[in-house]
């Protein structure tokens, strides 16, 4: 597997590590910038074709318009609200982040073994000054409970995002039938999550299993998902009787 990076904050430089120790990973280029790092798989590139998948934390990185005019896979952080180019027939994810990546992701399988008739919830922080009303949240330590601002709701879904104004982050998912409240929660550093949700998008790329065109995480969220859980991720469940 080879994968080249395209980083310009700590959440690129994350990922990286995290993708270097993939035994699958084969080579991490790094596109444009010099390597010091000792690893005989992280070299310095100027091209991005004949790479597996093209990845970059920048929202407004050229990086996507080389990937798909090499015909190669691009992962990107950001949502697909900045795509700038068509994709065409290039795999392209998209919102390989905390919240559209892993927190979608969640909530999709969620929902999907709870059923259809089930109540789901559908919480996550964003940065922001902490509000003192609201809906009340209660994420994992450190993040703990939070008064949250609702973004979406439908019969049976709500959404909310939690202000935060430190430097922790988290996802909550609360599933409810009539027989059981089914609770996932996962809390860390923001950058170490962003990490782990970009990294887990390049792996999923990189091995094939996004197809031509646009996508999102929650598309493959089994995938996506048991590759975040190897790279890292925690995820702190709890159930109880309705």
């Amino acid at each position: 597997m080879k994968i080249a990076l395209d980083h310009t904050s700590e959440i690129g430089i994350r990922a990286g590590r995290l993708l270097l120790g993939e035994p699958e990973l084969d080579r991490l280029g790094i596109v444009r910038r010099d390597v010091k790092d000792r690893d005989p798989r992280l070299v310095r590139i100027d091209r991005v074709s004949d790479f597996d998948a093209v990845v970059t934390d920048d929202p407004g990185s050229a990086i996507l318009a080389e990937a798909v005019g090499a015909g190669v896979p691009c992962v990107l952080w950001a949502d697909e609200d900045v795509l700038t180019v068509e994709t065409g027939a290039v795999p392209v994810l998209t919102g390989a982040n905390l919240v559209t990546g892993i927190g979608r992701s969640l909530a999709e399988r969620e929902t999907g073994v709870a059923g259809p008739s089930a109540e789901v919830r559908f919480s996550w922080t964003e940065p922001g000054k902490s509000l003192r009303s609201g809906e009340p949240v209660t994420f994992p330590d450190p993040v703990g409970a939070r008064w949250g601002a609702r973004r979406r709701m439908t019969n049976r879904r709500l959404e909310i995002a939690a202000p935060v104004d430190d430097e922790w982050a988290g996802v909550v998912v609360q599933t409810t039938t009539d027989a059981m409240t089914h609770t996932l929660g996962i809390a860390d550093l923001a950058t170490h999550l962003e990490a782990i949700a970009l990294a887990a998008g390049a792996v999923t790329a990189a091995t094939g299993l996004v197809s031509p065109g646009t996508h999102r995480p929650e598309e493959f969220a089994d995938d996506y998902l048991l590759t975040a859980l190897r790279i890292g991720l925690d995820i702190a469940s709890f159930a109880s009787a309705t």
